[in-house]
């Protein structure tokens, strides 16, 4: 039952992702076929990762709704991932964080927080106290390292936890913050003994944060 809704939204999502991406591309063809075809180029890196994308935001609404039987809940947090996998894709490859996404997360997050009011009305004060605690712990924290460590952490990373804080709440947030950390760690560590970073190297960090998003979706209750 739940797949009915999942996989129909995790395709408009990618659909939308897939757009944004590949807009200058598409922009540039004359045709509408043309324009249709360029949405998707024919490029086996970038068809994988919008296949793993897809599964990823799948598999989320699935365990969210078996853990909660709450559809809203389970789109809201598919939203949020299916939104890093862009965010991740372009800090890969520029190490920069386009405010347009995040300001398209935020906005997304308002049309959830209108739908969860009418859903239940008694229950949406305590779900915005939790996601203003999110928004204060993830977007604080980085923005204390960003300041504490220059050239290390990014705005754009301050403003992307915040977004994350909002679709989380408060211990959902924690979870992610956590695990993301620890695969960045981790891939820090192995590119270090492999010598393929230096010390003072930096590593984008949104891939992670999509990661660590993703496996906390799947791991936490």
């Amino acid at each position: 039952m739940w797949a009915l809704i999942a996989v129909p939204l995790v395709a408009i999502l990618m659909v939308l992702v897939s757009c944004y991406l590949q807009r200058e591309t598409v922009l540039m063809k004359e045709t509408l076929k043309a324009r249709i075809m360029a949405v998707f180029p024919a490029e086996p890196l970038y068809i994988a990762f919008l296949a793993v994308s897809s599964i990823m935001g799948i598999i989320t609404f699935g365990i969210r709704y078996y853990n909660h039987s709450n559809f809203i809940w389970a789109a809201k947090l598919t939203t949020l991932v299916i939104l890093l996998a862009p965010i991740s894709y372009i800090d890969f490859k520029t190490r920069k964080i386009p405010n347009f996404l995040l300001l398209a997360g935020l906005s997304a997050r308002v049309v959830f927080y209108i739908i969860e009011f009418f859903a239940d009305n008694k229950a949406i004060t305590g779900i915005i106290t939790s996601d203003i605690k999110g928004l204060l712990l993830g977007g604080g924290i980085f923005l204390i390292g960003a300041v504490a460590a220059k050239n290390s952490i990014g705005m754009g990373d301050v403003k992307m936890f915040a977004v994350i804080g909002l679709f989380c709440g408060y211990t959902k947030t924690m979870t992610v913050i956590m695990l993301s950390l620890f695969l960045c760690f981790i891939t820090a560590v192995i590119l270090l003994l492999m010598k393929r970073k230096k010390i003072k190297d930096s590593v984008p960090l949104a891939p992670f944060v999509f990661a660590g998003t993703f496996l906390a979706m799947i791991l936490a209750g």
